[in-house]
């Protein structure tokens, strides 16, 4: 049965002394101490049967769904779920726990924003390296001019400074080509698990 159409059975079943009964709660002559608020005069009223409560009290008032989402600080699909397992009313498939709906959706929005911050890290460390690509053109330009020139007349500082010159621009090439990888590794990650939340 779907929550609205269990909510309904709810409503039209199940009385507001079952639902005090599973909190300890009694009432004298149809009245009881508001749990809401700081009450001394007992000004919440208990209507007869299906009928919900009102106090006269802090104002709050309604159905027997109501009183639990009240009582209990949770939604509407939490509360029905509560009273449904509490009374054992068999309105709803056991494994369709409402908590765990929430559950899997905070744990969907924590993978969400933690892969942001690691996309938003490894954007920060790319555009660094290529900033130090960009501002290092001195360098290129020196090794380029030296690769146009005669090997005979290079010096062994020369070809050490190409060496180093080389192997520097294959670690950053490097370093930039694993920042792609982790952010293709961080999707997919993502991308599991919406498919197992799915």
């Amino acid at each position: 049965m779907d929550p609205k159409s269990a909510a309904q059975t709810i409503r039209d079943t199940v009385s507001m002394d079952q639902i005090l009964s599973l909190y300890g709660y009694k009432t004298k002559h149809g009245f009881m101490v508001c749990p809401f608020h700081g009450d001394r005069d007992a000004s919440l009223k208990v209507y007869k049967g299906t009928g919900g409560w009102h106090c006269f009290g802090c104002g709050k008032g309604g159905s027997v769904i109501d009183f639990v989402m009240e009582h209990e600080g949770c939604d509407f699909r939490m509360a029905v779920a509560a009273i449904d397992k509490a009374l054992r009313l068999g309105l709803q498939d056991p494994r369709e726990d409402p908590q765990d709906s929430r559950r899997q959706e905070q744990l969907q929005k924590w993978f969400d924003d933690f892969a942001g911050a690691v996309h938003s890290y490894l954007d920060a460390v790319g555009m660094k390296i290529r900033h130090e690509l960009r501002t290092d053109l001195a360098r290129v330009k020196e090794c380029e001019m030296l690769k146009d020139l005669d090997p005979e007349k290079l010096t062994a500082q020369d070809w050490e400074f190409m060496a180093e010159f080389n192997e520097i621009s294959q670690y950053n090439e490097y370093r930039l080509d694993r920042i792609r990888e982790l952010g293709e590794e961080v999707d997919a990650w993502r991308r599991k698990a919406r498919r197992a939340k799915a």
